[in-house]
C-alpha cells in the first residue's frame, strides 16, 4: 500500500523544504508549511462557497504561478478533481482556441472554472457554455467563512481528469484516480532515486501536461524535504536559455523536460557563456520520442559546463497510465543500434556490433528501461494478439497499478472503458485482464522497452514499414532546417489505390535558400531511408502544428499542408 496524495501532503507540510516561483526579474519563496496553509484556506473557501468536494470537477486555466499552483493543490485538498486546461498551441488563433476550450469544459461538465493570467478575456466565452467561472486571483485571495474539512477520499476517488495530447486524434479525458496517482508517484520516486537526490527540482513545464502536473508538482507535494522551483512555459519559450541558466543559478539537482527541450539546450550550451551545471544529478526526459543524436549533442555541450553525462534519465509513459511506465534502473543514455533493413522489412531489431560512421542502414533507438514498480509491459503482434519474441516489433501493451480505468464520457455519463471502438478512434484500447493497448510500436530487449513510433503514424511503402521519425531525423541534418521542426506523413500517391508515399514539411532558418533546402531534404531522406519524398514543404518558423506540450501533430500537418 502507498499513501494517497493528501496523506503525503500531511506529512510533507511539516518539512523544511521550499517552493519558489520564478517571475520577471523576481522570485517568490515560501516554505512548504506556509504554502500548504494557503492552499488549505483556499480549499476551505472552495468547499464552503462553491461546494467543491469528491465527485466535483474543477478546471484551472492559467500559466504556472503561485496563484495557479495554490489553486490546483487547494482543489485536491477540498476533495475535487482538477483539470489544467491546455494553453493555446502556436498555430491556433484565439477564437478557435476559445471555442475548443469551451467544448472541453462542456465535455468535462466542470462544476467550476478558474481563469488566471492571461486568459481572463475568455470569461464570457466559457460562461456562455454554462460553466461557473471565477477569476483565479479572487479565489486565491478570498477568505473562507468556515474551516477546511479533510475530505473522505479513497483510492478510487477521481484526482485528475487529464486531457490527452491529441497528437493522433481528438483529445480524450483520462480519469486518474487517487490510487493511480499514488502508485505512479511512488514508482517515480523509487526509480528516479528520489531519496538519494533530495535537493531542488526545476520545472517550467505546463501543468496541463502530465509530466508537469504529476512528474514535477505532485511528486514533490508528497516530499517536503526538497525545494521545487517553478517557472513559466511562456518565459521558457521567450528565452529557452533561461532553463539552464536557472539550473546553474539555483543549483538544481533535478531537471525535467521533453527531448526537444534538451536538444534546444544542447544547441544553446554549445555557444553560450560558461555555466556551472555540476549540481544536476538527475535530468529526467520523457513526453515525446527521444532522439539519441540530439541528446548526445546535449550531453557533449553540457559536459563543458560541468554536467554529469550519467545524470540523464530517459522514460516512457502516457496519460492513460497516469504518467511513467518504464524508466532505466540506473541513469545514463543507452542506445540500441540495429540494422534498419530487417527492422523495416521484417520488424525485427537485429543489433549491429559497431555502428559504421555514416552507414545509412543503422538505426539508433534509446533504451527506455524496464517497467516501473507495480507495472508490466508486453509487446504483441497487432493482428494475432500473440506475444512477440524478444527484439520483434509489435504493439506495446501495459498493465499495473498506474493504469487508469478509462476515459470520461461527456456530461457525466460515467467512464468509458477502452473497448475496441475507443481503440479505433483514439489509438488506445482496453484488452481485458487489465492490459492497455498504447498504440505505440516497439520491442523488448533484455527486459527493457525500446519504442519505434506510433502505429497510426506508420508509413507503408512497397511492403516496408517506415517510421516517420526516421525521415524526420534525416531531414533535420540538412543545413538550414530547424531541428525539432520537421514532420513527415503519408499520402496516397495515386487516388483510388492503397500505395502510400511520403510528404515532408520543414521549417527553415532565416537566410537559407528554400530550393536548396528542398533538394537537400529529398536527397537526405532518400539516402537514409531509401524513399524519395513526393513533396517537401519549406515553411517559416512556427508553421508546423504541435500540441501545447510540443509534440508533433502529424495528422494535423497532413490536413494543413496536403501532398502538393
Amino acid at each position: 500500500m502507498v499513501e494517497l496524495l493528501l496523506e503525503g501532503i500531511e506529512r510533507a507540510r511539516s518539512q523544511n523544504g521550499r517552493i519558489v516561483f520564478l517571475g520577471a526579474g523576481a522570485e517568490d519563496v515560501l516554505g512548504w508549511s506556509t504554502f500548504f496553509a494557503e492552499a488549505e484556506r483556499v480549499a476551505a473557501w472552495l468547499q464552503g462557497a462553491r461546494g467543491i468536494g469528491p465527485q466535483r470537477r474543477v478546471v484551472v486555466l492559467a500559466l504556472p504561478s503561485r496563484a495557479m499552483v495554490t489553486a490546483v493543490v487547494a482543489v485536491w485538498m477540498a476533495g475535487g478533481s482538477v483539470t489544467c486546461a491546455p494553453t493555446p498551441a502556436r498555430t491556433i488563433d484565439l477564437p478557435t482556441y476559445a471555442e475548443q476550450t469551451r467544448e472541453r469544459v462542456a465535455a468535462l461538465d466542470a462544476d467550476l472554472v478558474l481563469l488566471g493570467t492571461p486568459y481572463e478575456t475568455l470569461r464570457d466565452a466559457l460562461a456562455g457554455g454554462g460553466a461557473k467561472v471565477e477569476d483565479l486571483a479572487d479565489v486565491v485571495a478570498a477568505r473562507p467563512s468556515g474551516v477546511w474539512e479533510r475530505p473522505a477520499l479513497t483510492a478510487a476517488s477521481l484526482a485528475v481528469a487529464q486531457f490527452t495530447s491529441g497528437t493522433t486524434a481528438d483529445p480524450k479525458i483520462v480519469q486518474v484516480s487517487h490510487g493511480n496517482l499514488a502508485a505512479n508517484i511512488w514508482g517515480i520516486r523509487e526509480r528516479a532515486r528520489h531519496e538519494e537526490v533530495h535537493g531542488r527540482l526545476l520545472t517550467w513545464l505546463p501543468l496541463s501536461h502530465d509530466m508537469g502536473l504529476i512528474g514535477a508538482l505532485a511528486v514533490h507535494l508528497t516530499c517536503g524535504r526538497c525545494d521545487l522551483i517553478v517557472g513559466s512555459p511562456a518565459d521558457y519559450l521567450a528565452s529557452p536559455s533561461s532553463w539552464m541558466a536557472n539550473a546553474a543559478t539555483y543549483r538544481a539537482t533535478v531537471l525535467v523536460g521533453p527531448a526537444s527541450a534538451y536538444a534546444m539546450a544542447g544547441r544553446l550550451l554549445a555557444v553560450g557563456p560558461r555555466l556551472d551545471l555540476s549540481s544536476v544529478r538527475v535530468a529526467l526526459c520523457g513526453g515525446e520520442r527521444i532522439e539519441p543524436e540530439a541528446i548526445e549533442r546535449f550531453l557533449d555541450a553540457a559536459a563543458r559546463h560541468g554536467f554529469d553525462r550519467e545524470a540523464f534519465l530517459p522514460a516512457y509513459g502516457l496519460a492513460e497510465a497516469t504518467l511513467a511506465v518504464t524508466m532505466p534502473s540506473a541513469p545514463g543514455l543507452r542506445v540500441d543500434e540495429i540494422d534498419a533493413d530487417p527492422l523495416t522489412r521484417r520488424q525485427v531489431a537485429v543489433p549491429v556490433p559497431v555502428a559504421e560512421p555514416g552507414r545509412a542502414s543503422v538505426r539508433r533507438l534509446a533504451r527506455l528501461g524496464p517497467p516501473m514498480p507495480g507495472m508490466q509491459v508486453r509487446v504483441v503482434d497487432p493482428k494475432t494478439r500473440l506475444s512477440c519474441p524478444d527484439r520483434t516489433v509489435g504493439e506495446v501493451h501495459v498493465s499495473g497499478t498506474s493504469v487508469t480505468a478509462g476515459y470520461l464520457e461527456p456530461n457525466r455519463a460515467g467512464p468509458r472503458q477502452r473497448d475496441h471502438d475507443a481503440h479505433e478512434a483514439s489509438g488506445f484500447g482496453q484488452l481485458g485482464a487489465g492490459w492497455l493497448a498504447t498504440g505505440d510500436l516497439g520491442y523488448l530487449a533484455d527486459g527493457e522497452l525500446v519504442v519505434c513510433g506510433r502505429a497510426k503514424d506508420l508509413i507503408i511503402i512497397g511492403g516496408r514499414n517506415v517510421h516517420p521519425e526516421e525521415i524526420e531525423q534525416a531531414a533535420t541534418r540538412v543545413p538550414g532546417v530547424r531541428p525539432g521542426n520537421v514532420v513527415a506523413y503519408a499520402t496516397i500517391r495515386t487516388p483510388g489505390t492503397s500505395t502510400e508515399a511520403v510528404v515532408v514539411a520543414v521549417e527553415a532558418r532565416p537566410g537559407h535558400d528554400e530550393d536548396t533546402i528542398r533538394g537537400g531534404v529529398a536527397e537526405a531522406v532518400l539516402a537514409s531511408v531509401g524513399v524519395r519524398p513526393v513533396q517537401v514543404h519549406v515553411l517559416p518558423p512556427g508553421s508546423i502544428p504541435k500540441t501545447p506540450s510540443g509534440k508533433l501533430q502529424r495528422a494535423q500537418a497532413a490536413t494543413m499542408f496536403g501532398s502538393v
